[in-house]
């Protein structure tokens, strides 16, 4: 029998006779070249990446090309930070349940890593860095272990521990120029968002938590998606500066959404409308960011944004200006936003006109307290582009 270590050495010996055995044909034909071709005879070099790393390379224990979807994001890569994101919510989860002295909750949350999410991400971790992959386990498993034992400085100290041990883990696995990406960021963001989406709807029914668990789950994700869109709108360029506002409102409007216990149908809205903006900041389908788009008729769309636009020319009148803010910028970011795209195939004029006005005048003139009279009016001109846009955008559905 031959051992692996007897094995191993043959193998170098082998790989060294190729190595020896290639480099003198290379300058053979090398040599050949420069003897045939003309003096004048220019050989293209390409230039190739090289890792001068001495430590494990990520790039070499990355996920191949394969994996890349046509959008140009590595689908497996996605997926890993996104676990990875799923394990700090849990973590912070099981924290939040430890300080209020909920043990069962926080022993769920420790537990749920361990159960439903590294078997995922394992393989990967273990071909970079065997070492680290038996530490990270080791670890999660000693943090369920503490739940009834530990004070909370300690189990949070051992959850601050994993954490680093996660940082080095994504280190290890993605390229640093993938980590830095921001467009790569933002589809974990839509991945984090459609799997709390998921969580939350079998948490809550009819305003009433079912299943604590998955209602800490949805919330813990999003938190994990908000930071992480934090990180990549700062690297995003300044003429994004109003998609990057406005995904920040939604935000919002999502996290007030789950703290009222909302109907799913609103809480997945307002994941679309997110998604939504981040596939007009990326230039990815919402479909392939994890989105469902929306199949909702445009007349639909439309006639909800007029309701809403007499609604707020009531409460102007009755001078609630504040509620009438609130409703020109669910007018707008809610509704307005989902025709933007298939309105400017049909006319990019009309509909840059129209979310000027309802984006950003409309708001103006409620800030300003103009009279009611100014309202109705600027409100008209926007409804009449609007029955220009129900016309071209007849038996469409957005998108």
């Amino acid at each position: 029998m031959v051992t692996k270590q007897a094995e191993n050495y043959y193998r170098t010996i082998l790989n060294q006779g190729f190595i020896l055995a290639t480099t003198s044909l290379s300058v053979l034909l090398l040599l050949t070249i420069c003897i045939i071709l003309p003096l004048d005879f220019t050989i293209p070099v390409f230039a190739q990446e090289q890792n001068n790393d001495n430590s494990i390379s990520s790039a070499s224990t990355s996920p191949s090309n394969t994996n890349t979807t046509i959008s140009g994001l590595n689908s497996t890569q996605v997926d890993f930070l996104s676990n990875i994101e799923q394990i700090r919510g849990h973590l912070n989860a099981a924290t939040m349940n430890k300080e209020a002295g909920n043990n069962s909750l926080a022993n769920a949350h420790t537990l749920h890593p361990i159960a439903e999410i590294y078997s995922s991400i394992e393989p990967l971790i273990s071909n970079a860095n065997s070492t680290l992959n038996n530490t990270l386990a080791s670890d999660l498993n000693q943090l369920s272990q503490m739940v009834n034992t530990s004070s909370l400085d300690e189990f949070g100290a051992q959850s601050q521990k994993i954490n680093a041990l996660l940082n080095q883990t994504i280190q290890q696995v993605i390229p640093i120029e993938t980590i830095s990406n921001s467009t790569f960021k933002l589809g974990v963001v839509s991945d984090l968002l459609s799997i709390a989406g998921t969580e939350y709807s079998e948490a809550v029914e009819n305003g009433t938590i079912t299943e604590m668990v998955e209602y800490q789950d949805g919330q813990a994700f999003i938190t994990r998606a908000q930071d992480v869109f934090s990180q990549a709108s700062q690297t995003l360029p300044p003429e994004m500066g109003t998609e990057v506002q406005e995904t920040d409102q939604f935000f919002s409007g999502l996290n007030m959404a789950i703290q009222n216990k909302s109907n799913p149908e609103v809480v997945d809205r307002s994941i679309g409308a997110i998604i939504h903006e981040i596939s007009e900041i990326t230039g990815i389908s919402e479909e392939s960011l994890g989105g469902q788009g929306t199949s909702t008729e445009s007349g639909k769309i439309i006639s909800e944004i007029r309701s809403l636009l007499n609604q707020t020319v009531q409460a102007y009148n009755r001078q609630n200006y504040e509620e009438a803010e609130a409703l020109a910028t669910t007018a707008y970011l809610e509704h307005f936003e989902f025709i933007e795209a298939p309105l400017a195939e049909k006319d990019e004029v009309l509909m840059e006109n129209t979310e000027v006005m309802l984006r950003e005048q409309l708001r103006q003139l409620i800030q300003n307290k103009v009279s009611a009279e100014g309202i109705q009016q600027h409100t008209d001109k926007i409804n009449s582009n609007l029955y220009k846009a129900e016309e071209l955008l007849a038996d469409e559905t957005t998108p």
